[in-house]
């Protein structure tokens, strides 16, 4: 497994997790079969369809509101087969709702959340009363850190 993300800081919880770290793809030396793609930016998205092996899936995370992107789907999009799919959270595939209701979901969220090393990506604690003068910064292009924790 491997992480690319243009901030060195977050190398060590790359690690923690028992990734490769870099900066910058190689995509040449990954040919990945399956990429996620999370930084939300047209420059990301192209870095991860170059990860892409032969007939491989790109998972992208990114949520992107309204702004429109601009992605090449062309030459080696087509030449390699690729797959590019949505992580839709709100809804279940068709074939899996009778085997995932919402208490399998919810009990299978909530054991994977009891994983020590989740914490590791929590970089920042607000209190809830500090949220409106925080929220600027936080959400601010570029911020530092993964994910906040709004305490109440």
């Amino acid at each position: 497994m491997s992480v690319i993300d243009p901030d060195p800081a977050r190398r060590t919880v790359a690690e923690a997790f028992g990734a490769r770290f870099t900066t910058a793809p190689d995509p040449a030396a990954l040919e990945a079969d399956v990429v996620v793609h999370a930084s939300a930016g047209a420059a990301g998205l192209a870095a991860a369809l170059a990860c892409c092996g032969t007939e491989a899936r790109l998972v992208e995370l990114s949520w992107y509101g309204d702004a429109p992107v601009s992605v090449h789907l062309g030459g080696a999009f087509h030449a390699r087969r690729l797959k590019l799919v949505a992580s839709q959270v709100g809804a279940l595939p068709p074939e899996r709702r009778p085997r995932w209701d919402h208490a399998r979901r919810l009990a299978t969220a909530l054991a994977l959340l009891d994983d020590p090393r989740l914490d590791a990506l929590i970089t920042a604690e607000v209190a809830f009363d500090d949220l409106p003068e925080a929220l600027p910064r936080l959400l601010a292009p570029g911020a530092p850190g993964i994910a906040t924790v709004v305490r109440y």
